[in-house]
């Protein structure tokens, strides 16, 4: 069961005010009119805001659930590593590939004319290879 349709039924007064977004009396404090906003994200996970001012924590416990029950099942194993979080926005990623590939570019262009790189050049084309391989790697696990 999905967090959303177990925590729900759970709740006083639950309307849906939009598609995946509710709200309800706080189950944390003497409520009358609904001050609990209930939010599913994309993900599956439920978000909780009392207008009252009730802390995520006391809601949940006066449910009688846990933190944990607000997300969805892992689909990895919980000793799995964890992913690293990025490093460059679609936007930097183009904008390194771009510049690597033109060097990459120049250089191959004077090896064909018959100029020779130095030792320097060829290690600064080893990291523009590596570069862009990264970036590969980030966007096709």
């Amino acid at each position: 069961m999905n967090p959303i349709d177990r925590l729900l039924p759970l709740l006083t007064q639950a309307r849906k005010r939009q598609p995946g977004q509710y709200s309800a009396c706080c189950p944390a404090h003497d409520d009358k009119a609904p001050s609990l906003s209930v939010r599913e994200t994309p993900e599956g996970a439920v978000l909780l805001h009392c207008f009252a001012g009730c802390d995520v924590a006391q809601i949940v416990a006066a449910l009688g659930l846990e933190l944990h029950d607000l997300f969805p099942p892992r689909d990895t194993p919980a000793h799995a590593p964890k992913r690293l979080a990025r490093l460059l926005t679609p936007a930097q990623a183009l904008d390194l590939l771009h510049d690597e590939a033109q060097l990459v570019g120049t250089c191959a262009g004077n090896i064909g004319q018959g100029v020779e790189i130095s030792q320097d050049d060829r290690q600064r084309v080893m990291q523009a290879a590596g570069r862009i391989a990264y970036v590969r790697s980030a966007v096709m696990p």
